[in-house]
């Protein structure tokens, strides 16, 4: 396997932050896998050599706004322009290999779930399956009483604050190394603009849902962020899909469930190469 290096594409003057795991033989499969805001690319990294020994080409790509990808106040928080980005991102990478016209798994987390969809309503003759883990397909509401600068300002840039956070909704505790990982794309220059739009734009459930495509939802039993109105949009969007449930997992399966993760992949790619 090959994995390279950080590399960025610019779309519409928007940079997007991504990494390309690549198979030693010609690909037989194409998967994107979507970081969230709170994830990026790191995050991903133990379930790459999984999906290389199956023969994936796999992208590994931050959300456009977030992780290393551009961020600010000049980045759109349109779900169908983002997805456009997105596409854009995936058709170069065909035209680089050699490949045009491929058909793409699309794999996201978290709020990344909403653009999945996005992107497979926009071209849904390029989508293979969707899988979608932790799926918020509607940003995350704040405490009523809470101002969204004051939160940011407490839960984000405030170390030990943001460490309860992310361990709350994972479930488990954290190492210092992927907490540190999270916490850096969000307190560089314009990140907290991108994540304060990123809550007040996305406060609307995507107006797309699955159609005919192959898809699966894997969901977490502890994911606090997986509660009231989140859980009834996976219903009403995803209520097609296969669906499992990781009973002892929170919201980030990627770090604390990586095995059971791969497991499902695995299935799930060998089950839709059919």
């Amino acid at each position: 396997m090959a994995t390279e290096e950080s590399q960025y594409l610019s779309f519409h003057g928007i940079r997007v932050h991504f990494r390309t795991a690549i198979p030693g033989d010609p690909p037989r499969e194409r998967v994107l896998l979507l970081s969230s805001p709170l994830i990026n690319t790191f995050h991903w990294r133990k379930l790459t050599p999984e999906l290389t020994q199956l023969g994936c080409l796999t992208v590994l790509a931050d959300l456009p706004g977030f992780g290393r990808s551009d961020c600010g106040m000049d980045v759109p928080q349109d779900g169908a322009l983002r997805a456009n980005i997105l596409w854009g991102l995936l058709d170069e990478i065909d035209r680089q290999t050699g490949a045009p016209d491929s058909v793409w798994h699309l794999v996201g987390h978290g709020v990344s779930c909403a653009t999945v969809l996005e992107m497979a309503a926009l071209y849904p003759d390029s989508v293979k399956s969707q899988v979608h883990i932790s799926p918020l397909l509607r940003a995350p509401q704040l405490p009523r009483e809470a101002s969204p600068a004051r939160w940011y300002q407490r839960e984000i840039l405030e170390k030990d604050s943001f460490r309860r956070m992310i361990e709350r909704c994972a479930g488990y505790p954290m190492d210092d190394y992927i907490l540190d990982r999270m916490r850096a794309p969000l307190m560089r220059p314009g990140a907290r603009e991108s994540f304060l739009r990123m809550l007040r734009a996305g406060r609307r459930a995507p107006d797309c849902d699955l159609g005919f495509c192959p898809a699966m939802v894997l969901l977490g039993g502890r994911d606090l962020l997986l509660r009231g109105e989140a859980r009834q949009d996976v219903g009403r969007l995803l209520g097609g899909a296969e669906t499992h449930e990781l009973k002892s997992a929170g919201h980030f399966p990627m770090e604390t469930h990586s095995k059971a993760l791969r497991d499902y992949l695995r299935g799930w790619i060998r089950f839709t190469a059919r």
